[in-house]
């Protein structure tokens, strides 16, 4: 009788142990399913930051440029589907300056759609597409007026250094020109590479 009780403490110690383990293994699955479904993005959050800029030409000159960028983000909507993310618009900013082919000023507005993919990381790759009103005195062949409109979009990645504050960079693609207003209108693509800091809330 003795041996029997002995045995139904030890098994009943042993299923303890075994059902502890088990759980505990459960919740850290359970853990590991909530950083995956990590999101930074809400509707109704705002994302405030600044962008300092390089961009390059190559038309009948090289033409470059350096510029800073503040933005004012808004979320529309965030979603939660196979692609999670969320949808914002962007009121950019830019002031800038050329240096070659001579040195000159620009200016500009744009208002920018933006994608964030939600990827349970700290990593939130993003799109970015949109267009502004533009001026400059650069004096290029291109363009044939100071004011002119600048479709461009482009795609980056922010990282997240804590629960509100990010670093971006982003490749993006401008086109300058005057929608056949003023000629010549060839029109001015740039490349352009963008490193920023955002802040939410």
């Amino acid at each position: 009788m003795k041996k029997l009780s002995g045995l139904l403490t030890t098994s009943l110690v042993l299923s303890c142990l075994l059902c502890a383990s088990t759980l505990a293994q459960v919740i850290e699955m359970d853990e590991r399913k909530v950083k995956l479904k990590k999101k930074h993005y809400r509707a109704g959050m705002k994302e405030i930051g600044i962008s300092g800029g390089y961009g390059y030409a190559s038309e009948d000159e090289i033409v470059t440029d350096f510029f800073l960028a503040p933005k004012l983000g808004l979320i529309l909507a965030d979603f939660d589907g196979m692609i999670p993310g969320a949808l914002e618009v962007d009121f950019e900013l830019m002031a800038g300056m050329y240096n070659r082919p001579e040195t000159a000023q620009e200016a500009s507005f744009n208002l920018l759609f933006t994608y964030n993919f939600e990827t349970g990381t700290e990593f939130v790759p993003f799109l970015s597409a949109g267009a502004g009103a533009y001026w400059t005195n650069l004096n290029v062949n291109e363009l044939g007026s100071r004011w002119n409109g600048a479709p461009q979009g482009g795609l980056g990645v922010k990282y997240f250094i804590n629960d509100t504050t990010n670093l971006s960079i982003m490749g993006r693609i401008r086109h300058i020109s005057n929608a056949g207003t003023a000629s010549p209108n060839r029109g001015l693509d740039s490349g352009q590479i963008l490193l920023g800091i955002n802040f939410l809330h």
